[in-house]
């Protein structure tokens, strides 16, 4: 089984535009199996032979925040910016003794499923709070933590990845905090279309698309319109591909492409070489974006950076650069 850590070992990246980075490379891509092939159809057929791509946050991915519980804790959870809700283990809330709530329709990347609810009065992290919530029940094989904490809790919040040191942090938006930035860092202007925050300016191997930032997929994911406009932008050079079965949080399979794009524009940003798997999902079209070319940007892009700040309330995502990067040229 794949993971992120071997697709994407040796990825490149560099800046466009004024901020461009002096000089940067773009290595080779990393090695593809014997199944590759250089097809850029939307999808390989169903029986062809397929290896597995699996999605979960793996340990190293897991940054948590402490979260206390009606007035219990702490615990661990994962900051999930592509869940419309939080949610809590089913081990925590047996622990905790939570009453039962009730069952909601719970959607995920890969469908749907009726799901059961505990009641909490209060749920605290930092100075983010909410009261009076039914949070879904999930069960802990895939989880790996105490539960998730969705964007129902980020309001005006700022997320803070910090992929050198290891940490995870949740705090209050500043209105200056968008106005700085140090010469290592690219800040990207971003909206909140669909409850989530939505890069302004993307582009997929030169196609223009809708770019979410997604903190709970290990993988970052493509929907079949855009597999489908790269095929007929790069009919002449199509990138490598191969099939997959793509493993979702909840331990299902879902067929669907791996290839190696060649660029991810996210504003005056750009990455080269980079993993990405185009599938049909369902979050797709519970967004309606089933027509759309649409990308969920997981772990595996946001770690190839020292930081990475999600700040809900300014509506802008902060990349910052790690060592052995030149700083920008200055113009004369």
């Amino acid at each position: 089984m794949l993971t992120r850590r071997n697709l994407t070992a040796g990825l490149g990246l560099s800046l466009l535009a004024e901020q461009a980075l002096a000089r940067s490379t773009t290595p080779a891509p990393p090695a593809i199996a014997p199944q590759a092939q250089s097809s850029a159809g939307p999808l390989v057929a169903p029986d062809q032979q397929a290896i597995f791509v699996d999605t979960a946050l793996d340990a190293s991915d897991r940054m948590t925040v402490e979260v206390f519980i009606d007035g219990k804790g702490p615990f661990n959870f994962v900051v999930d910016t592509g869940a419309d809700r939080s949610a809590i283990s089913v081990p925590l809330a047996e622990r905790l003794g939570l009453e039962r709530g009730k069952d909601v329709m719970l959607h995920g990347v890969s469908g749907s499923a009726l799901t059961p609810t505990a009641k909490v009065a209060l749920m605290v992290s930092g100075d983010s709070r909410m009261r009076n919530a039914q949070l879904p029940v999930l069960p802990p094989e895939r989880l790996g933590v105490d539960g998730l904490m969705g964007i129902d809790m980020l309001e005006d919040r700022n997320v803070v990845m910090d992929f050198r040191r290891h940490r995870l942090e949740v705090r209050r938006s500043s209105a200056l905090s968008p106005a700085f930035s140090g010469v290592r860092e690219v800040s990207v202007i971003a909206d909140q279309r669909f409850g989530r925050l939505t890069i302004a300016n993307a582009r997929v191997s030169g196609v223009r698309c809708v770019a979410f930032i997604d903190s709970g997929s290990g993988a970052s994911i493509g929907n079949l319109a855009l597999a489908e406009a790269i095929k007929l932008r790069l009919r002449r050079r199509p990138e490598p591909s191969m099939a997959v079965h793509l493993i979702g949080a909840a331990g299902e399979a879902t067929l669907g492409e791996f290839r190696i794009v060649r660029s991810i524009e996210l504003g005056s940003l750009r990455m080269t070489n980079l993993p990405l798997v185009l599938a049909d999902l369902h979050i797709f079209d519970l967004w309606e974006l089933n027509k759309r070319p649409a990308v969920l940007l997981g772990v595996d892009v946001l770690k190839m950076f020292a930081r990475v700040e999600l700040d809900f309330g300014s509506d802008r995502v902060k990349f910052r650069l790690g060592k052995g990067w030149s700083p920008p040229a200055l113009q004369a």
